[in-house]
């Protein structure tokens, strides 16, 4: 199956104008620029969609916390997020803020 980024390439080579090809294809007639001289320089391998690594903001809670708080709330679903830190903070001497356990609850979609 071949991609839109190379359809569109296909088309400004078959029309002799990029600005007629990207009005047709729906795509930035610069985007169509750089498609082609991707696919010139490095193959069709360049083309493919990449993605980032996932980031890790410098304030969220480390992993350990987040399993931590993810395993307490499993086994006490009826407790609140205020509750859950109150817990949390008594019993493993953590320092978690109910605003911090209600957005490891939304990461792991509980």
């Amino acid at each position: 199956m071949k991609s839109k980024k190379i359809d569109a390439i296909e088309l400004a080579e078959k029309l002799q104008n990029v600005t007629e090809a990207a009005k047709i294809s729906g795509v930035a007639r610069q985007t169509i620029y750089r498609n082609k001289k991707l696919l010139k320089e490095k193959g069709p391998q360049s083309l493919k969609r990449t993605f980032r690594k996932v980031h890790y903001h410098k304030n969220r809670a480390d992993k350990n916390m987040e399993n931590l708080v993810i395993k307490f709330s499993l086994k006490n679903p009826h407790l609140g997020q205020a509750q859950v830190a109150l817990q949390l903070n008594k019993l493993h001497q953590t320092t978690i803020s109910p605003g911090g356990v209600r957005n490891i609850w939304v990461r792991a979609k509980l």
